[in-house]
């Protein structure tokens, strides 16, 4: 706690933002209340295990928790809290975590955190996980002033998703079919406060044979180093004596 605290406070100090990563056993969001350290400057990541009396806590100082669906369920975190953090008071982000464990876009994450509310209890609309996705994350980050709407005076931050693709066609009901079909093929073109940096569905000036090459070239140092075959197979190592 000593070393999270002088962090957070490091954090503080500099106007930054904190990301914390919450075990599912333990009680850390009341100890870091006790601790002085909730604020509306942080975001909790997972947050399965914690007590709706915590989820509360969350709510009066502003933090908010960030789901991560795909992951969590992958291991074993227990169901996520999205429907819980709700009733609680927080309005809960979503995020990837871990992109080798799990797909690395949000696409998945909306529609596996939308089936599993759905599935425990029926609640949620599609309208539900964009505004997630979007104003809420923004305001999780501070950023709400500037972005997460499409509102006068804010960035113009926009995706633009087609809407004639085979795989969500025909689009009678936009948030379902993007919370229902969605995935990164649809993404045409991308703008980032009014800079286009992807166009009919490429990237503008990126070098991807170049990335590509390095990605792989990294990858082949990490795995021989690790003695890690890149065949699939997973050989354990032999423990040290």
């Amino acid at each position: 706690m000593d070393t999270v605290a002088r962090e957070m406070k490091l954090a503080a100090g500099l106007g930054l933002c904190t990301s914390l990563h919450v075990d599912v056993t333990g009680r850390a969001v009341a100890d870091l209340r006790t601790h002085g350290l909730l604020g509306d400057t942080t975001t909790f990541v997972h947050g399965n295990g914690l007590r709706d009396d915590e989820l509360r806590m969350l709510a009066d100082a502003g933090s908010s928790p960030s789901i991560s669906p795909d992951v969590e369920l992958k291991m074993g975190f227990c169901w996520p809290i999205t429907g819980r953090a709700l009733a609680a008071g927080p309005r809960p982000t979503l995020s990837v975590d871990d992109a080798p464990s799990a797909g690395g876009d949000m696409f998945s994450a909306l529609r596996t955190a939308f089936a599993v509310q759905r599935g425990l209890d029926g609640g949620l609309r599609s309208r539900d996980l964009l505004a997630f996705t979007t104003i809420d994350a923004a305001a999780s980050c501070g950023l709400d002033a500037r972005t997460g709407s499409l509102t006068p005076g804010k960035d113009a931050d926009i995706l633009l998703l087609r809407a004639d693709d085979l795989t969500a066609f025909p689009v009678t009901d936009p948030a379902a079919t993007i919370v229902s079909a969605g995935h990164p093929g649809l993404v045409d073109t991308v703008l980032v406060a009014g800079r286009v940096v992807k166009r009919d569905g490429a990237l503008v000036d990126v070098d991807l044979p170049t990335l590509r090459s390095r990605l792989l070239a990294s990858r082949d140092r990490i795995a021989s180093a690790a003695g890690t075959p890149l065949d699939g197979t997973w050989h354990p190592q032999p423990e040290s004596e």
